[in-house]
């Protein structure tokens, strides 16, 4: 339909205040949908106030229509109720790494890497994501951009997991490259990132 993301947005808290999940329920009911409508639902979702019980119900249904990184990571930025409860939310976000459905795994990846990069989280965070192992194009982009965040924000345990051996190779020279590219990394870590190349 080539609709734009502001409007969609300005819609998803239209229908937020309208209709709240009744517009899940139906958006289900759909025989298909189109790409708006994933982003629709997904906006949506973020808006909603649901319990655990609720978050867990509906980010399972709708998970089934993430079929593209763009879709994948505006469910992600939709979804900010584990930044809040992150305790709560923990075995639910890192229970997808072990799907075998690759939007799963990078829906997985990117909620970890927006929600868990602190002080608490971030050593199993990167040993989680560490052991993810996976041919899909999105998935290892996916977890490269993770460790390049996890570089920018948890520095000192983030940088050893982009020697040689640790990473699939894939996926940690195009960490290294992110790292480069970043604004959030300094001058020295970029050149020793370099050297590690």
């Amino acid at each position: 339909l080539g609709v734009r993301v502001p409007l969609l947005t300005a819609l998803a808290k239209e229908l937020a205040k309208a209709e709240g999940v009744s517009f899940l329920d139906d958006f289900f009911l759909y025989p298909s949908v189109c790409y708006e409508e994933v982003i629709l639902a997904y906006k949506l979702f973020g808006l909603i106030k649901l319990d655990i019980q609720g978050n867990t119900h509906y980010l399972g249904k709708l998970l089934a229509y993430n079929d593209s990184w763009a879709s994948n990571d505006c469910l992600c930025s939709s979804f900010t109720e584990p930044k809040h409860n992150r305790k709560e939310y923990w075995p639910l976000i890192k229970g997808y790494l072990d799907s075998s459905n690759p939007w799963d795994i990078r829906f997985a990846t990117i909620a970890l890497m927006t929600n868990y990069l602190t002080d608490e989280y971030t050593p199993e965070v990167l040993e989680l994501l560490k052991a993810v192992q996976s041919e899909h194009y999105y998935v290892n982009m996916g977890l490269a951009w993770a460790f390049a965040t996890a570089v920018a924000k948890q520095r000192d345990r983030a940088i050893p997991y982009l020697h040689k051996g640790v990473l699939n190779e894939v996926v940690r020279k195009r960490a290294i490259q992110k790292c480069i590219e970043s604004f959030r990394v300094s001058d020295e870590d970029k050149t020793l990132l370099r050297t590690m190349r």
